[in-house]
């Protein structure tokens, strides 16, 4: 188990009562992912499931959730034990490979704990279908969330640069269409070229 998944793994307990909150945000996300009635969805860093319920609610067809932690996929699994859409695997989003393609890939509160940014970026592209979307999303600013992160190792996450930079990995992958760099809200997304 690599550090990161330690990590989470150490505090999966918990996570519900102190860091994975619904959020208002969670609307707007999917909203900006393009997320709808029979979409087929990827989570990327779903840790316990926090977005499940925003797909559920939108109808999707199927919905991948990945997550490096063993514990916080277990939590997950236990939640949505009685619902077929889910899926949740323990998997390095890097390395997940599949054949039928997503409509949308979710990366929601987990951006700054891939610490490859390009091979994140070029494995998303490989598992959107033509036309599917990604989206990057926090539900607090980027200060905040720099600051929540101050004592979490540099092996562990990395500093949130500006949206717009932090989209440029993305640039010749996808068109971005949505940046959002508020003190409340953090986002960038876009359509595969």
């Amino acid at each position: 188990m690599n550090e990161i998944a330690r990590y989470f793994d150490s505090r999966a307990d918990d996570w519900e009562k102190t860091f994975n909150r619904p959020s208002a945000v969670q609307g707007a996300v999917a909203a900006i992912a393009g997320i709808g009635p029979g979409s087929r969805v990827l989570d990327l860093g779903c840790g316990t499931g926090i977005m499940a319920d925003v797909y559920l609610a939108l109808g999707v067809s199927q919905v991948v959730a990945l997550d490096i932690a063993p514990r916080m996929i277990e939590i997950a699994q236990k939640k949505y034990e009685n619902e077929p859409r889910i899926d949740f695997r323990c998997h390095d989003a890097v390395e997940f490979e599949d054949e039928e393609g997503f409509d949308a890939v979710v990366i929601y509160n987990a951006y700054p704990h891939f610490l490859d940014k390009d091979a994140l970026a070029k494995r998303v592209a490989s598992l959107v279908k033509p036309a599917g979307r990604f989206t990057v999303a926090h539900s607090m600013g980027r200060a905040q969330m720099n600051d929540h992160h101050r004592n979490v190792p540099a092996s562990v996450t990395s500093v949130l640069r500006p949206a717009v930079e932090e989209a440029e990995a993305w640039r010749g992958l996808f068109k971005i269409d949505s940046i959002v760099d508020s003190p409340l809200f953090y986002c960038f997304a876009g359509q595969l070229k």
